[in-house]
């Protein structure tokens, strides 16, 4: 009988529920988005899993049990039958099962072969199972329980989270000296709360931009603008929509250059490109008295462009594989994808005028 603690509750959020959501969904019975979020939808999830099993308390609270009756699923939904004349992966990995716990060495070689069968059926025989050398579900579920008898239930818990100990999507606090993934998600956020069209640079650098905008989010909550991220600042960002899902989302995109003309230049060139699954964005303002022309060029018709106003609802320019455009005073901001493979591209932009 195990000895049960809790791991996550209802409203817990952090990498640990979605690598709970992970697994609840590789099984079939979670169809939420991994976000990170233990909401109703997973929780729904969680207690049809718990009912499979009359040892595992369906109450939608993810304790000891839930996680190592889970960790044993996912495992075996892995795994498929092997018998003599099998070969792969999946032989593989029995072979050094066998010969890493000391049941029988074997040539880790992925063929199923006389010597292998030997070693399943006198396995099958030593746990009571039809020794038929098949490994079918109930052999891999034995070979499972030998592999983790000797571990305690808390190690194993440990081990199906991995490295994911934290209940945040963000290591926290974070502060002004800081750099890293941790900082840049916190500057993409704060510009994607902002408008995603203004703000700091996004360089993964906790400077002196960074923190003041940290101030100006925490003033907005409500909260002490000390331009420290802590567990209240950070409780704020997660009601402001921030989710495993949006930071993938939010690091995918890419900034690109932004374009000021200065001294009245006449134009400025940008050749770039972009890889499918990537958003990058360029930003230029065009000045009163100032008319621009915008020629955007795609090598193989494969970038797909979206051109707005900053401020506009209006797209300018969409799904435009090749564009020419006059535009007005004011700030633009051009965002770039791939249809296919990676696009390679050409954005100038002009002055058509004196």
């Amino acid at each position: 009988m195990t000895t049960s603690f809790i791991v996550l509750e209802e409203n817990a959020t952090g990498l640990k529920v979605t690598k709970f959501q992970s697994a609840l969904k590789q099984l079939n019975l979670y169809f939420g988005a991994i976000d990170g979020i233990f909401g109703a939808k997973t929780k729904a999830a969680l207690i049809k899993f718990q009912q499979l099993y009359s040892h595992v308390p369906s109450n939608g609270v993810v304790d000891a049990e839930t996680i190592l009756q889970l960790d044993e699923d996912v495992w075996l939904s892995r795994k498929e039958v092997l018998r003599e004349g099998s070969t792969g992966e999946e032989v593989k990995a029995l072979q050094e099962i066998f010969t890493a716990y000391n049941l029988q060495p074997l040539r880790i070689d992925g063929y199923f072969g006389r010597k292998t069968k030997e070693a399943v059926i006198c396995f099958q025989q030593n746990w009571g199972l039809t020794a038929d050398g098949i490994v079918g579900k109930q052999t891999w579920v034995a070979l499972y329980r030998h592999q983790v008898h000797d571990i305690t239930y808390e190690d194993r818990v440990n081990a199906f989270f991995g490295d994911l100990n934290t209940d945040t999507f963000i290591k926290l606090p974070l502060q002004k000296g800081d750099e890293g993934r941790d900082v840049l998600v916190l500057q993409k956020f704060l510009n994607h709360v902002s408008g995603s069209t203004h703000g700091i640079l996004e360089d993964g650098n906790f400077g002196e931009a960074t923190e003041q905008t940290v101030k100006h989010f925490q003033q907005r909550q409500g909260l002490v603008a000390d331009g420290f991220v802590g567990i209240q600042t950070y409780e704020a960002m997660l009601a402001e929509g921030l989710t495993q899902q949006l930071i993938n989302e939010l690091l995918s995109i890419r900034k690109g250059k932004s374009i000021n003309f200065q001294n009245w230049e006449e134009y400025e060139v940008v050749e770039d490109a972009v890889v499918r699954g990537e958003t990058v964005i360029h930003r230029f303002e065009v000045a009163p008295g100032q008319d621009f022309r915008i020629v955007i060029t795609s090598l193989e018709n494969n970038a797909i462009f979206e051109l707005f106003k900053v401020a506009e609802p209006r797209i300018y320019a969409e799904k435009a594989s090749n564009v020419r455009l006059f535009l007005e005073a004011g700030e633009y901001y051009i965002t770039v994808n791939a249809i296919r493979g990676n696009a390679t591209y050409k954005l100038k932009v002009e002055s058509i005028s004196c």
